[in-house]
């Protein structure tokens, strides 16, 4: 599936587990639900980049402490990589 912004796929993605949505900006993902000190399984991790930010899910963390996120509009599509965990401004777990 084809997303334009990483924002519209988290947003679908909590509204389709019986969340409320987020919106379509990355950013705003940080005053979502409730902040975590860390990565967990299933919180959302907002991200800084150049030109804006970046959000999806984390879905593991890898042995060197960095988070693992499935996330939209990487490369145009739906993708999980690791990210270097100094890009993360906030973790949260989506509320009901």
């Amino acid at each position: 599936m084809l997303f334009r912004s990483c924002g519209a796929f988290m947003d679908l993605v909590l509204k389709r587990t019986g969340h409320r949505g987020g919106g379509n900006l990355a950013k705003g993902y940080a005053n979502y639900g409730t902040r975590v000190s860390g990565p967990q399984v299933g919180a959302i991790a907002v991200l800084t980049r150049r030109g804006g930010g970046h959000v999806g899910v984390v879905s593991g963390v890898d042995p060197n402490g960095n988070p693992i996120i499935v996330s939209g509009n990487h490369n145009r599509t739906v993708a999980e990589s690791v990210y270097p965990a100094g890009r993360v401004t906030a973790y949260v777990l989506p509320g009901g």
